[in-house]
């Protein structure tokens, strides 16, 4: 496969549930610190993109790469390998308090030293820290994304596939959470690469965006974002 670039190579990837195939050839590229938008509507397979690379569904062909080296369909060893998936719906452990999410998110990942990987993700989201002792079940939904995202920074992750951000928040919440998201992962050089239906809202905030239909991914040309029902139909 062609991987001489650092970062996420994906080439050709299929993927689908049962008989009902979602991707049929995305092809992408992600390079090292670099942010990626890929925008469609729901129901075209943005998650089963992010979930084929991170290993959590069955690849059903096609090759995924990170750093030049094939990335294993296997949820412990994508993250070992510093790429870190937050989920759409976020996904916290509701009964937990925030400070025991972001201590699960550090498990999986390359954190050797928890304590100050916790104190550089609570620098920079410093909205957090008054919520540390409190269960992620009552937070607001822009909290609780958040929280997700921290979880997410906190294993030190090379890589972020970041799902439906705004999903669910409010228009000030989506604009908050999404700024300190992006100014986050600038600051610690991580790069990702991040699905939603929201156009503008990638268009404003990465560096590239592309368009996820038909089961394969395109480059979004300057400005395309004007016009949604042309791009998504």
């Amino acid at each position: 496969m062609s991987a001489t670039m650092a970062g996420l190579v994906v080439d050709d990837l299929r993927a689908g549930y049962g008989r009902a195939e979602v991707l049929h050839g995305a092809s992408l590229r992600v390079a090292s610190g670099e942010l990626v938008g890929v925008a469609g509507p729901n129901g075209v397979g943005k998650t089963t993109l992010l979930r084929a690379i991170s290993g959590t569904i069955t690849r059903g062909g096609g090759d995924v790469a990170f750093d030049s080296a094939p990335l294993p369909a296997d949820p412990a060893a994508v993250a070992a390998r510093g790429v870190t998936h937050v989920p759409e719906g976020r996904r916290l452990f509701p009964n937990l308090t925030v400070e025991e999410n972001l201590r699960v998110g550090a498990l999986g990942g390359r954190v050797r030293d928890y304590p100050t990987s916790r104190a550089d993700v609570l620098a920079l989201l410093p909205g957090l820290e008054p919520l540390l002792e409190r269960r992620a079940g009552v937070l607001s939904g822009g909290q609780q994304q958040l929280v997700a995202v921290a979880r997410g920074l906190v294993a030190r992750p090379r890589l972020l596939l970041l799902d439906e951000l705004s999903l669910g928040l409010s228009p000030r919440a989506v604009r908050e959470v999404s700024e300190a998201t992006v100014a986050s992962c600038r600051d610690l050089g991580t790069g990702v690469l991040w699905v939603d239906q929201n156009v503008g809202l990638l268009a404003r905030l990465c560096d590239r965006v592309m368009l996820l239909r038909s089961g394969a991914v395109e480059e979004l040309p300057p400005g395309a974002e004007a016009d949604l029902g042309a791009l998504y139909f």
